[in-house]
């Protein structure tokens, strides 16, 4: 049993970095994961944004640490 068995945790920027981290982590502690991410470069943002292979990759990631996951752009 782990501590979020049951629980539902919405995560943005989940296709890498921080977001994938915890995404992952409350995978592993029993959640249910809803990712989301925008999947592109903004002009505003001097660095590169995570990408839908990023994404993929998150839902790999967590499916594997035994977690659900639903992601969306």
């Amino acid at each position: 049993m782990g501590l979020l068995d049951d629980r539902v945790v919405f995560i943005t920027g989940a296709a890498r970095g921080q977001g994938r981290s915890h995404a992952v982590t409350f995978a592993e502690q029993g959640a249910n994961i809803v990712g989301v991410d925008i999947c592109r470069d903004l002009e505003a943002v001097p660095y590169k944004l995570g990408t839908a292979e990023d994404l993929a990759e998150t839902a790999q990631l967590v499916e594997k640490a035994g977690g659900q996951i639903l992601t969306a752009e």
